[in-house]
């Protein structure tokens, strides 16, 4: 009940607080399968679907682990334009133990720039954690940019990270993206991402994932593909 009163006063605070919705984005849906090497060998298959009709998004994950317990990880966000394009966020997604909620915005703030501030608490039975973002994208297209961001994450050792990434696309949205994301503690992490039509693939490394000694290899394949609007 407390999770569901923290998740009603976020959404009640960006419904008032946001100006008339605009659509921009065209609806999508798509779905992945994503496998986990783990330098521990307890190895996971990773399944997910999505579908973003435009001022929502829901998306089904399941998580199955060579070894454990496996998860059903689910998560919603709503998503409000304004004249300016910009966006203005609410999320919740349910984890193992705890959930988590977003209340983000993206401002533009010219032709070619967007502002990103974020606040992320995940609320277990035991006590609250606040996670904090700032950064911002530049746009040089329709679809390319270069984006960096600087987290803050209380779990753990308390660490920063800073995920940056580019992404060079042409105007049929087809894309190719690098991200790194070196953090506190000496841990870094790098991603490739692609998609060429309807398919997506990518592969992800992360040093000391989970705020552990464990680290992991994710490869990724999956579609993703433009749908009729909602009436």
């Amino acid at each position: 009940m407390r999770r569901l009163r923290l998740f009603t006063i976020l959404a009640g605070a960006l419904l008032l607080g946001a100006p008339p919705v605009r659509a921009e984005r065209p609806p999508v849906v798509g779905g992945q399968y994503r496998y986990w090497v783990f330098s521990d060998h307890n190895n996971m298959q990773d399944w997910l679907a999505y579908w973003v009709p435009g001022p929502f998004h829901v998306q089904l994950e399941y998580w199955n682990r060579d070894n454990g317990p496996d998860q059903f990880r689910p998560e919603i966000g709503f998503h409000f334009r304004d004249r300016r394009r910009s966006v203005y966020t609410v999320q919740w997604a349910h984890q193992p133990d705890q959930d988590r909620y977003w209340l983000m915005t993206d401002q533009v703030v010219s032709n070619h720039v967007v502002a990103r501030a974020e606040l992320s608490p995940i609320v277990t039975t035991d006590a609250t954690l606040w996670v904090q973002g700032i950064g911002g994208d530049y746009y040089w297209g329709s679809y390319n940019f270069a984006s960096i961001t600087l987290y803050h994450d209380p779990r753990g050792s308390d660490l920063y990270v800073l995920p940056m990434r580019v992404r060079f696309a042409n105007e049929q949205n087809d894309w190719l993206q690098f991200t790194l994301a070196p953090a506190t503690e000496r841990t870094i992490g790098w991603a490739v991402d692609v998609k060429k039509g309807w398919v997506r693939a990518g592969i992800e490394r992360n040093d000391r994932y989970d705020f552990t000694n464990v680290d992991n290899l994710i490869f990724t394949i999956g579609f993703e593909a433009e749908v009729p609007a909602l009436k």
